[in-house]
């Protein structure tokens, strides 16, 4: 089950599809998921919406969740109040069921738990001293899945890209480039890669491989993001001289974040660095 299945989950269960898992989708508004997909109405905000997630033994459940505004309250309401709900409804009544018997629960996290400003390299290991809310109440919400009887693991996602026209390049286009200093390391994962770190995750699971409770999932070239931007210019003509410096783009901090034990547990970045990563963009 795909809780959320927004543009990663409905990926993701394509995925799963093709390799010959029944996949569902579950979120508030069904008629944006494809017909191929197996739909449940839920809005994980109001319980009562899901009883019918403890209605079925599921194998495996795949959270990715997108609160309705960027907003503290937002936030709150759906990465910490609806994945209790959402938590409650899979695990059932304590010491009902095994936690062997429990689903294996992948979470959708972010790098915005590390609060890191100095351009320091930072891993699963490194402390989480988050400065804005989201990262706040996402520390909150590993927290919870942390409580979560049966196996998980929360996913720590860089910035994903790869679906649509690109905003970087958009930005070029219209003349602007991000200032040099101070310097703003990018982190960032494709996202084909992340739906295919779900599926990694989840067959090194069903091999009897013990899941950490954390990975940091992002390609091997974190990079400043001046230095992303200038090669985007060259890569679609935009002469340099033509760009000014904006205001600086994202709230990421300034932290170079490391996969290294993604890449140790086997997976394989069909896209390690942003130069892969961003062909499909040039010349849009």
């Amino acid at each position: 089950m795909l809780v959320g299945c927004g543009e990663l989950g409905v990926q993701t269960a394509g995925l799963l599809q093709a390799s010959h898992y029944d996949a569902v989708g579950a979120r508030r508004t069904v008629h944006h998921l494809p017909e191929s997909l197996p739909a449940l109405c839920i809005d994980i905000t109001q319980p009562a919406t899901l009883k019918v997630l403890s209605e079925q033994q599921w194998h495996a459940v795949i959270i990715t969740l997108t609160a309705d505004s960027f907003s503290a309250e937002a936030y709150r309401k759906t990465y910490v109040q609806g994945l209790q709900n959402v938590l409650r409804s899979i695990s059932g009544p304590i010491n009902a069921q095994a936690a062997s018997a429990l689903p294996l629960l992948l979470f959708a996290s972010s790098t915005s738990v590390y609060g890191q400003t100095d351009g320091s390299d930072v891993d699963e290991y490194s402390p989480t001293f988050p400065r804005g809310f989201s990262g706040q109440t996402m520390l909150e919400a590993e927290a919870l899945i942390d409580l979560y009887p049966g196996p998980a693991c929360s996913i720590r996602f860089g910035g994903i890209y790869g679906r649509g026209k690109s905003r970087l390049i958009a930005r070029l286009q219209a003349g602007e480039i991000c200032p040099s200093q101070p310097t703003m390391i990018s982190n960032r994962i494709h996202h084909n890669d992340c739906c295919h770190i779900f599926m990694h995750l989840l067959q090194q699971h069903e091999a009897g491989r013990l899941l950490d409770a954390r990975y940091l999932a992002v390609d091997s070239g974190p990079t400043p993001l001046h230095d992303v931007m200038q090669w985007l210019a060259n890569q679609n003509k935009i002469p340099l001289e033509s760009l000014t410096e904006g205001a600086v783009i994202g709230r990421g901090g300034n932290k170079r974040c490391l996969n290294n034990r993604l890449l140790a547990s086997g997976f394989n970045l069909t896209y390690p660095t942003f130069k892969e990563g961003f062909s499909d963009f040039q010349s849009l």
